[in-house]
């Protein structure tokens, strides 16, 4: 299984906006989002496809 990465910089968001790659979103060691592909994001806030917000500050992303 492939090493997941984190994702820090804005750059490593933007790239998995572009191809559609699906991460997950964890907050406090606890799973909140599988499988997320990302619509959007700002300095603040992760959009999903489907709708939902992530604050960057306070979840932890890693690359599937």
């Amino acid at each position: 299984m492939p090493k997941q990465r984190q994702l820090i910089e804005p750059s490593d968001f933007e790239r998995m906006r572009v191809f559609q790659q699906p991460i997950s979103v964890f907050i406090h060691d606890e799973i909140i989002g599988e499988n997320v592909r990302i619509q959007s994001h700002d300095a603040e806030f992760v959009f999903s496809t489907t709708g939902e917000r992530y604050v960057k500050a306070d979840c932890k992303f890693l690359s599937k």
